[in-house]
């Protein structure tokens, strides 16, 4: 091995990883944003609320004085926000200090700003390690999904069309085939009631994605919506909230999915000629885009608003001004349509101003069993879904006398499709073609579902983690790394001396590897997770143990040093791989099959071991044939025993 030549990989990736890992222990700079209307409350309750917020800033916020702010929290700044300087500043400090002084902090405007390298290399993108709430304190619930009263009200909404099918069923005046297609229908219909693990898992998945939306338009930060399988239920962790019934609340509320014709045409025999106010709006932007001036169309002016966390009420204001400007009647309502742009990894934002008719034409209730299928000629995935009775008649009518024009599905405030209606649709099932992907028709096909929550939920845990307890977590998890760490070196240095040293720099390197890693993924530490890097350090000596006792038997057998070097790590390769693949494999068993505090020691352990293994195999070995190649070191000591090299 020609260990000179490769010298610059380690070098490399120790650089790598202390760019990546800087984010994480740098002084951040946070903007806590305050409200201007602030200064329009009467001094009396302006002097309270400042009191307040400096008397938390000494007991609650910054009890230790590790973080400075500016200006003085009793002072109103002269800026728009107060500028907090500190390290470790958690998202559960931030939601906290925010809830907390709601008179005076404007939350949404709330900004971390992003270091060097998350600015220059990374576009502002963060990289600092997440913490769990038993690392940074917040709310966690559980809430568990009631099938039974699910499948209950499921049967409540067929009872009509299966009274009808009986009757059809038994009614000896009709023909074999018609009454064969009722017995059939009635079976479909018995299906749908039977609730398989799978189709559980699915009407949870439909929750989650409603739960997770509901928590974005709130502003938190870090929220996370997981799935436990095993229970039926859904756990919500929220650092640092603390008005939990009104988020409850808000989680356990339904937001319907509406539709609503677009502005028809001008020209009834061209659906493709948008109607007047869309062609207004659409001509205003295309005559600023042809001009260079993409940053002064209203759309992104809106993509602006939405960026920086404004809310809803400055977004329906900014709409309202539109249609004032355009001269949109009362008629028609504007809206904007949501996607992800032609790259389906791009986030979901604004894209195009829809003007649509005020009245609902369809409301999402009397939608159902919205799903993806795949489409073999076109190798495109389209939706499709069917209706109550009720709505079955309403969409045939609306169908029939709207060929040509778009039908928009409005989830919440957010037009998501707006299909083409090409035929009247009767007989209560239909479908959206859209060339979609896999994942945009699945997230197509729950939107359709999302009348309500698919289940109704009911709190099955809550708990709560303060903040300070979540600090000392950190610090105790943090020594704990510390002293394991430190006690590893010193007991090599003492049995291995010069190989010791070279085994507690692999070791460094693989700390270092293994938390940039963990922060460039994005992952979420929790303590079982600090557990798992803890052991990754008792393990990480592991293989050189094995190395170094592998080259002890080659030099008592008497062969030179630098044969001994190559054969120990040679001969303890597989040895090695075997014990390390092995351990691999249980941790990634634990990874899919455990959720929680399980997944996330998994986590960390099998990054560990994949780290431990470049950093034994190969930066191990090439440290050690520097010294006994390049420098000459002739004499090891293994054990207690100085072994010198033979001349073979």
């Amino acid at each position: 091995m020609k260990s000179v030549q490769w010298i610059f990989v380690p070098i490399i990736v120790v650089a790598a990883s202390l760019t990546l890992l800087y984010p994480n222990f740098a002084e951040r700079e946070l903007e806590l944003a305050v409200r201007k209307e602030f200064k329009d409350l009467p001094e009396a309750t302006r002097k309270e609320a400042l009191e307040s917020f400096a008397d938390r800033w000494k007991t609650d916020y910054n009890p230790k004085g590790a973080w400075s702010i500016e200006p003085d929290p009793s002072v109103f700044p002269d800026q728009d926000f107060y500028l907090v300087k500190g390290r470790f500043i958690t998202s559960a400090k931030i939601n906290q200090i925010s809830q907390e002084n709601q008179d005076l902090i404007l939350e949404p405007k709330n900004r971390l700003r992003p270091t060097w390298v998350e600015d220059f290399i990374f576009g502002g993108r963060p990289l600092a390690i997440k913490l769990g709430l038993d690392l940074q304190g917040g709310m966690r619930v559980v809430l568990k999904g009631d099938f039974e009263d699910y499948t209950s009200k499921l049967k409540d909404s067929y009872v009509k069309e299966i009274e009808e099918l009986t009757k059809k069923k038994a009614d000896a005046s009709l023909g074999e085939k018609e009454r064969k297609e009722a017995s059939d229908k009635l079976k479909e219909i018995d299906g749908y009631f039977e609730l398989t693990p799978s189709r559980k898992l699915a009407e949870l998945e439909k929750a989650k994605l409603i739960i997770d939306n509901r928590l974005t338009n709130q502003n938190l930060t870090e929220p996370q919506v997981r799935i436990q399988k095993d229970q039926d239920s859904i756990e919500v962790s929220l650092p640092g909230v603390s008005n939990s019934s009104q988020i409850l609340d808000i989680i356990r509320n339904t937001e319907t999915v509406e539709y609503r014709l677009r502005e028809p045409g001008r020209d009834p025999n061209n659906p493709n000629l948008r109607g007047q106010y869309q062609s207004l709006i659409d001509a205003e932007e295309g005559k600023l885009l042809e001009q260079e001036k993409r940053e002064e169309t209203e759309i992104v002016k809106f993509q602006n608003i939405v960026k920086q966390k404004l809310g809803k009420a400055e977004q329906d204001k900014f709409l309202e001004a539109m249609e004032k400007k355009y001269n949109i009647p009362e008629k028609y309502k504007l809206y904007v349509k949501w996607n992800r742009s032609a790259n389906p990894k791009a986030p979901l934002l604004p894209r195009e101003f829809v003007v649509l008719e005020r009245a609902i034409a369809l409301d999402g209730k009397d939608m159902r069993n919205a799903r993806e299928s795949y489409d073999q000629n076109r190798l495109s995935y389209y939706v499709s879904f069917s209706l109550t009775s009720q709505g079955a008649e309403k969409f045939f009518d609306i169908t029939s006398k709207n060929v040509g024009r778009q039908l928009a599905i409005v989830w919440g405030d957010k037009v998501i499709s707006d299909p083409v209606i090409r035929t009247p649709i009767a007989g209560g099932n239909a479908q959206i073609d859209g060339e979609f992907g896999q994942k945009e028709a699945t997230d197509l096909a729950n939107v359709i579902s999302e009348g309500a929550l698919p289940i109704p939920l009911s709190v099955l845990e809550m708990r709560f983690i303060g903040p300070t307890l979540g600090i000392e977590s950190i610090e105790v998890g943090l020594k704990a790394v510390l002293l394991g760490f430190a006690l590893v070196i010193v007991f090599m240095l003492i049995i291995y001396r010069l190989s010791g040293l070279v085994a507690d720099i692999a070791l460094l390197v693989n700390v270092i590897v293994l938390m940039a890693l963990l922060s460039l993924m994005g992952f979420t530490l929790t303590l079982p997770g600090f557990a798992g890097i803890i052991l990754t350090v008792g393990m990480a000596v592991d293989a050189n143990v094995i190395i170094y006792e592998r080259i002890k038997e080659e030099l008592i057998a008497g062969k030179h040093v630098s044969a001994a070097v190559a054969q120990g790590f040679e001969n303890a390769f597989w040895t090695i791989m075997d014990s390390n693949v092995t351990t691999l494999i249980s941790g990634i068993l634990m990874i899919k099959l455990g959720n929680g505090p399980i997944k996330g020691f998994a986590i960390t352990l099998c990054w560990g071991i994949i780290t431990s293994l470049f950093t034994s195999l190969f930066l191990s070995r090439m440290i050690m044939d520097i010294l006994v190649n390049k420098l000459g070191v002739r004499k090891l000591q293994i054990g207690f025993k100085k072994l010198e090299s033979k001349n073979v």
